[in-house]
């Protein structure tokens, strides 16, 4: 995972697989990052699992709920798959790429 700053967004790279084992990593890492606003790029995560979904829901929640903004980008297939089969393609922020996502 890193982290740094476009354009006011923080960007946080993720890569590897997030479950179960290595969500609380990320978890952390976001609790960390500053700002309000928010973009975890998914380009580098070929499987989530719901604990990685539930950590992206409640990101979600929390920021959008405090007035910031919280986006993923560059979803794999088999990621953004599980976002669409949970119907939270509808709620989520996600777009493309980074650079759709802090325009």
């Amino acid at each position: 995972m890193r982290s740094e700053v476009r354009g006011g967004w923080t960007v946080v790279a993720v890569s590897g697989e997030l479950d179960a084992d290595t969500v609380p990593v990320l978890s952390d890492h976001l609790e960390e990052t500053p700002g309000e606003r928010v973009v975890v790029d998914l380009s580098g995560v070929p499987f989530m699992d719901t604990t990685g979904l539930s950590l992206m829901l409640d990101w979600h929640r929390r920021l959008d709920g405090a007035g910031g903004q919280f986006r993923m980008a560059s979803l794999q297939p088999s990621v953004h798959k599980l976002f669409r089969l949970t119907e939270l393609t509808e709620v989520m922020h996600i777009h493309a790429s980074v650079a759709d996502a802090t325009t």
